[in-house]
């Protein structure tokens, strides 16, 4: 019965922010992934370091395609070390409209703050030009473009 109650109204809430708009959602997942992370603190430094770093990514996918980005303002950040082996960082894409985009950044990151805003700047190009742009998917196109507008050394480039 109390599973059922903490169910109902976990969804409840979720349906009501979804319906007072989307920075709210953001919010709240954002919380909820800071609660849940096995590493609360740096997850909640690495959320501050993207909302720094979101706007200078914008603005440029802005100025270079005349239009806003794909995802830019339904992101949430985490540091996580489940991530695919070989890899520092990682975005998923959101499925749908409601749905939210998923930046994972792995612990062994967080020994150097330089480092962990050049992989967040890499991830938000990806979520800016979305899942559709092959090429930009593929670090090519858009991707570079958007990466000398931020500053994103070379050498995260690939």
């Amino acid at each position: 019965m109390k599973k059922n109650i903490k169910v109902i109204l976990r969804e409840f809430i979720e349906n009501r922010i979804e319906n007072t708009g989307s920075d709210r959602k953001v919010d709240y997942m954002q919380k909820k992934a800071v609660k849940n992370s096995k590493y609360p603190e740096a997850t909640e430094k690495v959320s501050f370091m993207k909302d720094k770093i979101e706007s200078k990514v914008k603005n440029a996918y802005e100025d270079i395609t005349g239009e806003e980005p794909v995802n830019d303002d339904n992101i949430v950040i985490t540091v996580d070390d489940n991530i695919k082996d070989g890899k520092i960082g990682s975005f998923k894409h959101p499925r749908n409209e409601k749905d939210l985009g998923v930046m994972k950044i792995h612990p062994k990151a967080l020994k150097d703050t330089e480092y962990v805003k050049d992989i967040i700047k890499h991830e938000l190009i990806h979520a800016a030009h979305g899942v559709e742009d092959e090429e930009a998917r593929n670090h090519g196109g858009i991707f570079q473009d958007l990466a000398d507008r931020v500053g994103l050394p070379q050498k995260y480039r690939k």
